[in-house]
C-alpha cells in the first residue's frame, strides 16, 4: 500500500502555485507536493479574479477532487491568505469525502476567527503598493518595472479584499488531528492571536517560530522545509505502524 503523503499547498496574497516549485527537491519523493492555483493567478492568469471565499473553495475542490479517488494520506499547508484557504479547504474536503488530513500546517496568519484589521484594498494604487511593500512580499524586479507592477496590483487587491472580508464564526467542529503553526519572529502578530490556533484542534498544537518577518518561508526556506518534512514523515511512519 502506498502511504506517501500528499501535501496540498496554497499561496499568500499575490502569489501563485509556482512559489512552491522549489520545495519539490526537498520534499519529494517521500512527500508528493501538490500546489493549488487560484483563479486569476499563475497559469490561470487569464481567468477572472475572485474575492469570494466560498466561490474559490468550490473551484479549488474541483481542481483537487481527482486526488481523493484513492485513500492516500494528505495534509495542507498555507501561508498568510493561504492559511485561511487551507483551513476552509480542509472543511470542504471533509464535507465532500468524510476524510480529514493526518495533519496540517498554518503559516504566517493569526487564527481564523480574528478578523483582519486592514482596509488596504480600498486604497489608491500608490498607497496600496506602499502598504504592501512594508510586508516585504514584492520582489525588486517587479517594483522596478512599471508594467509588471501594473499587472500584479489587481491580483494583490483581489486577494487583500478576500482576507479583509473573511469572517469566521466558529461554525465548524474542531479538528480531530494535530496542527502546526509557523510564524516569523518579526511578523506583526501578537502572541495571543497566534496561540488562538490551539482552539482549532482537539489535540496539542505545535508552534514554530523563525527568524524573519512575514515572508520567513522564503528567507528561512531551508529550516522551514526541514521542519515540514520532519512533521509529515513522522505522520507517515505513524500511519504505517
Amino acid at each position: 500500500m502506498n502511504n506517501k503523503i500528499r501535501l496540498f499547498t496554497l499561496a499568500y496574497a499575490g502569489g501563485n502555485a509556482y512559489i512552491y516549485n522549489s520545495w519539490k527537491k526537498s520534499l519529494q519523493p517521500q512527500i508528493e507536493l501538490i500546489p493549488i492555483e487560484l483563479p486569476g493567478h499563475g497559469h490561470r492568469i487569464a481567468e477572472p479574479l475572485v474575492s469570494d471565499v466560498a466561490v474559490i473553495v468550490n473551484d479549488l475542490w474541483q481542481q483537487i477532487r481527482p486526488y481523493f479517488q484513492d485513500h492516500r494520506p494528505f495534509a495542507f499547508f498555507g501561508h498568510s491568505m493561504g492559511s485561511l484557504l487551507a483551513f476552509e479547504m480542509i472543511h470542504k474536503v471533509y464535507t465532500e469525502t468524510g476524510r480529514y488530513p493526518v495533519t496540517s500546517l498554518f503559516s504566517g496568519r493569526v487564527a481564523p476567527h480574528i478578523a483582519s484589521r486592514k482596509e488596504w484594498s480600498q486604497l489608491s494604487d500608490q498607497a496600496f503598493i506602499e502598504k504592501v511593500i512594508t510586508l516585504g512580499g514584492i520582489p525588486d524586479v517587479i517594483l522596478e518595472h512599471k508594467e509588471l507592477l501594473e499587472m500584479i496590483i489587481p491580483v494583490l487587491r483581489a486577494d487583500f479584499r478576500l482576507v479583509e472580508q473573511y469572517r469566521y464564526n466558529k461554525q465548524y467542529e474542531v479538528f480531530p488531528f494535530p496542527i502546526t503553526v509557523l510564524t516569523g519572529e518579526q511578523d506583526q502578530m501578537t502572541t495571543i492571536d497566534i496561540e488562538a490556533w490551539s482552539e482549532y484542534s482537539s489535540l496539542p498544537t505545535t508552534f514554530k517560530s523563525y527568524h524573519g518577518g512575514h515572508f520567513f518561508i522564503n528567507t528561512c526556506a531551508e529550516q522551514v522545509l526541514a521542519d515540514i518534512r520532519m512533521i509529515l514523515l513522522q505522520h507517515e511512519r505513524s500511519i504505517s505502524l
